[in-house]
């Protein structure tokens, strides 16, 4: 049941990406574009580029969940996977974490279909990327997402998040990626109420399908 008693960050999502965006126009140069990592940064980067008037587009990406243990990483797109590196799997485990990523990989294409269809992630060669989440409690699908931007040529990869912990923040710096973020909270387990419009994770996934196939 969603918490209705703790006070939100912010009124709504669209509230969120609008101010996040305000800040990003003051700390990133152009050219700059917008990444919404699926689904939870989808709204809040679409509104983010409306408040800087700049590119936004979508970016897949999916945990790496291994059965005992939780997350372990995350796979971006068609890249290889960023794990965490404090784990170290046993020799026996091997094929659990395989099969633990050959099935995040099915999710990113099944998400891609959703998300953007048939059409690739937008040209982002030479240009400043921010890659943008909604409410950060796991380090894992931003960095994947920041490490296909740099892959894909970007001149800067930033990762920016409406809500964030105090930990994924220090994992994001530790990784030498300038991170933006108005709200970081102490508790690891993340705000009980980030946003005031709150949304079943069902419903939400959807909404964010729609603005996305609206922005293309």
């Amino acid at each position: 049941m969603a918490d209705t008693t703790t006070p939100a960050l912010y009124p709504s999502r669209a509230a969120a990406g609008a101010m996040l965006g305000r800040l990003l126009y003051q700390r990133c140069p152009s050219p700059v574009a917008l990444l919404g990592i699926t689904p939870t940064g989808v709204e809040i980067a679409a509104n983010a580029a409306r408040a800087m008037s700049c590119p936004f587009d979508v970016i897949v990406g999916a945990h790496v969940r291994l059965e005992g243990v939780g997350l372990v990483g995350a796979i971006a797109e068609d890249a290889a996977a960023v794990t965490d590196p404090d784990f170290s799997p046993r020799f026996d485990a091997i094929q659990a974490l395989e099969e633990a990523l050959d099935k995040a990989r099915r999710a990113v294409k099944t998400e891609r279909l959703l998300f953007r269809g048939q059409r690739p992630l937008r040209t982002i060669e030479d240009i400043n990327v921010v890659v943008i989440d909604g409410n950060l409690v796991s380090p894992w699908k931003a960095l994947a997402a920041a490490k296909v931007v740099q892959e894909q040529g970007a001149r800067k990869a930033w990762i920016a998040a409406a809500a964030s912990t105090q930990e994924v923040q220090a994992r994001l710096r530790a990784r030498r990626f300038d991170f933006v973020c108005p709200s970081v909270v102490l508790d690891a387990a993340g705000h009980p109420r980030p946003f005031g419009d709150p949304l079943e994770p069902s419903a939400e996934r959807l909404r964010s399908i729609v603005v996305a196939r609206q922005a293309a």
